[in-house]
């Protein structure tokens, strides 16, 4: 089945200037927040990680979102062994890298250190759900995913995620595998208090890595 996200892309593409726009279901919090992740009932109850998976489930078979984002292993159970996107024309996303400024723990300290790149999941178990894997077996899995980096706005820190990146693409390149970039710029330094506030001292962007023109006739302001 032809996937929503492509025919916009391709939409995009044609036309810089098109009113298309792609809507990503967030549903990997679970490389986050651990037991906490899937959010609470309507009750105060905790919801168990397979009440998350059906949620994603339901989300799919609605087909209103373009891209469903999961943890790797959600991934594993819903597209490779229950193939639930193969029908769909929603496109399933892996997060691709899992930064220390995602890791929160409880009593942890992580979330408010400056971010070092770190990635629990390979390219291969994403792919396919194991490795190693053949090229035959990539097709299996998604083949989309999201990298998030943080600049910490301290140079030795910042280059290394850069590199961490750099060997990221490189990879993702040669391995035929597609992904989108967001990014997190702080506003200040990691050694100052307002680095505890930073998820409300930065700013967010997320970019399509690949080509993404610009519309030669930008909306006014009444737009």
């Amino acid at each position: 089945m032809e996937k929503a996200l492509d025919s916009k892309l391709a939409a995009l593409k044609k036309d810089p200037c098109s009113r298309e726009f792609i809507l990503a279901d967030a549903k990997d919090a679970d490389m986050a927040f651990g037991i906490s992740s899937p959010g609470m009932t309507l009750d105060g109850r905790t919801r168990s990680l397979s009440d998350f998976r059906d949620q994603i489930r339901e989300i799919v078979s609605q087909g209103l979102v373009d891209i469903s984002l999961m943890s790797a292993s959600t991934s594993e159970l819903l597209t490779i062994r229950e193939r639930i996107f193969d029908s769909s024309p929603v496109t399933p996303a892996v997060r691709a890298n899992d930064a220390t400024d995602v890791h929160v723990i409880r009593g942890g300290q992580y979330s408010i250190s400056p971010s070092r790149p770190f990635a629990t999941a390979t390219l291969e178990h994403i792919q396919a759900g194991k490795s190693p894997c053949t090229d035959e077996e990539r097709r299996l899995g998604a083949n989309l995913g999201l990298y998030s980096i943080t600049f910490n706005n301290d140079v030795e820190q910042d280059l290394k995620t850069l590199e961490a990146y750099k060997a990221f693409r490189l990879e993702a390149e040669q391995k035929h595998f597609r992904h989108f970039l967001r990014y997190f710029i702080l506003m200040c330094r990691p050694n100052c208090m307002a680095f505890r506030l930073r998820k409300s001292r930065t700013l967010s962007t997320t970019i399509s890595c690949g080509f993404w023109p610009e519309c030669p006739h930008p909306p006014g302001p009444s737009s």
